[in-house]
């Protein structure tokens, strides 16, 4: 339960420390003094967002710090898992520093929001106005219905597994549009395929084959040139009869002239090299083909690899090669689609499978709980001064979804001579109070919450109902820590404590401060509530008989 709340520099508040004790506390006031801050500094202390402008001086710090005593309440698994020292008076901590910053702490741990957020709502539930209007929607009914059932869990686990079903169908539908694309493209992809693999590519062949064709293009004009080389090497009037013919004259000449006789070695050298580029060049000569249908072969061969090479944008054959194991590669692709789009298909089997096992499991749940738990429901309102209330929980089945296959609506109506309708269409205010009252009351102790807060749950109601609501939450007072926000002078005094806010103006600066009241103030404000700003006798001892009863 909640044993202390310390906040400083909170809209109208400077600076209060209150200390909490179980039970029941009734917080009252004049409209506008600042009952609800307390809640809203509550709500902070459990993760919800901080608005702009909560700083009372915007240059200071904002700090906001809430002490519970955990003894009663099995916890330590939660601090466990979130790696946050266990104390059995854990101390939330929320911190708005200038500029905008927010900082949280548990136990002076640094923690995120959703964090201190998620340890809040195991504790504390916090009723404000906006939930009553919440209950006109269907599906916050089921919400509730899950909670008072105990259903919530499997609930959680079925978002889980819708959640990943559609995941997984977003997946396939994605999946065969990649496919399709593919598919649209496989004709050509197939045909561009066989083209390049019939063609057989070699790497460097385009430029062999332009090497090749040019010598067999010039064939003629090669074997014409080495026969010519050969002739004038070799033949009668070549140069190396000529070089005979000089070798007999320096031959004689070098036998009394040293520079003759090196000049008859060069001779010499030049007649055997002489000889050696004729018999090179009749090689050459020889060898030389003069082949016309090879060469045809190798011109279309090359006009083949040009046009290729320009229908597909590339330069060479060996960039046609790259492109063909690129193409290779998108026709695998196609085959890993269709392996992928088919896993999908099981994936998304499967986990509709899973998804409607469970769901079919959570409806079978709800189908047998929501007439006992409608049941429960009209008991307390009748309670709660409604005789004829008829509560009931109109469940349909429909489409999947995040939860579950289930609709449901609740119905309503306090006359006996009316049909129960939908509960947003017949029930007033204050019947839309009780109702809530009723499923909160249940919902606390389904979900074994040990801090309920009750943000002026007595709209709509006065008188006897008043008192009868105030019974209630004495009641729940004695089994778990109730504090309620209320106008009304029946509800305040079934309490077992008793705070009061009030607004001061010093100058232009306003402020709110909250006291705990004794016995005789209890008398006093309670007085004020029944009577208004005079108070009479009676209504002290009006006041003193409602604390009586309590």
């Amino acid at each position: 339960m909640i044993t202390r709340i310390a906040i400083s520099n909170y809209l109208l508040i400077d600076a209060i420390e209150l200390d909490w004790a179980g039970g029941m506390t009734a917080i009252t006031g004049e409209t506008g003094s600042g009952k609800s801050i307390l809640i809203g500094a509550l709500e902070l202390a459990m993760g919800a967002r901080a608005d702009s402008g909560l700083a009372r001086d915007p240059s200071k710090r904002c700090i906001i710090e809430v002490e519970l005593d955990l003894r009663q309440v099995d916890g330590q698994a939660w601090f466990e898992a979130n790696e946050v020292p266990y104390e059995p008076a854990t101390i939330l901590r929320r911190q708005l520093d200038p500029g905008g910053r927010s900082r949280a702490f548990i136990n002076d741990t640094p923690v995120r929001l959703e964090q201190l957020r998620e340890f809040g709502e195991r504790l504390i539930h916090v009723h404000s106005q906006h939930h009553t209007l919440l209950l006109n929607d269907p599906r916050f009914q089921l919400g509730l219905l899950d909670q008072l059932a105990g259903h919530a869990p499997d609930v959680q686990r079925l978002r889980e597994l819708h959640m990943a079903w559609r995941s997984v169908e977003r997946e396939l539908s994605a999946a065969r549009k990649e496919e399709q694309r593919a598919l649209a493209e496989s004709d050509y992809l197939k045909f561009q395929l066989d083209e390049l693999e019939q063609t057989a590519l070699q790497p460097g062949e385009q430029e062999r084959i332009e090497q090749e064709l040019q010598l067999a293009e010039h064939a003629d004009e090669r074997a014409e040139a080495y026969r010519a080389v050969e002739e004038g090497a070799l033949g009668d009037q070549g140069a190396l009869t000529i070089l005979h013919q000089l070798r007999p004259g320096l031959a004689k000449a070098g036998r009394i002239d040293p520079e003759a006789a090196t000049l008859l070695k060069r001779l010499e050298s030049c007649a055997i090299e002489m000889k050696d580029i004729g018999a090179e060049a009749a090689r050459l000569a020889s060898s030389v083909e003069v082949d016309p249908a090879r060469a045809s072969m190798l011109r279309d061969r090359l006009d083949l690899l040009i046009r290729l090479g320009q229908k597909h944008h590339v330069k060479s054959g060996d960039e046609l090669i790259l492109l063909l194991d690129e193409l290779r590669s998108r026709a695998m692709g196609m085959e890993v689609l269709s392996e992928r789009r088919a896993s999908l298909e099981e994936q998304v089997k499967q986990s509709s499978a899973n998804y409607i096992e469970l769901a079919e499991s959570v409806s079978k749940a709800r189908t047998k709980a929501v007439k006992p738990l409608a049941n429960r429901v009209e008991a307390i309102l009748h309670e709660l001064g409604m005789p004829h209330a008829v509560f009931q929980f109109d469940h349909r089945m429909g489409e999947p979804g995040p939860y579950g296959l289930d609709h449901v609506r609740a119905l309503f109506t306090a006359n006996k001579d009316r049909a129960p309708a939908p509960l947003d269409k017949v029930a007033s205010g204050g019947e839309l109070s009780r109702v809530m009252l009723a499923l909160i009351s249940l919902s606390a102790g389904s979900r074994d919450l040990p801090v309920v807060v009750f943000d002026e749950i007595d709209t709509g109601v006065s008188g006897e109902v008043a008192d009868r609501v105030g019974a209630m939450l004495s009641a729940m007072g004695q089994h778990r820590q109730v504090i309620a926000i209320t106008h009304l002078a029946q509800i305040a005094s079934k309490a077992t404590h008793h705070l009061q806010v009030t607004k001061s103006a010093v100058g232009e600066q306003v402020r709110t401060a909250i006291a705990t009241l004794d016995r005789d103030a209890r008398v006093e404000a309670i007085a004020r509530m029944l009577s208004g700003r005079k108070v009479t006798p009676q209504a002290k001892e009006n006041a003193r008989v409602l604390l009586d009863q309590r």
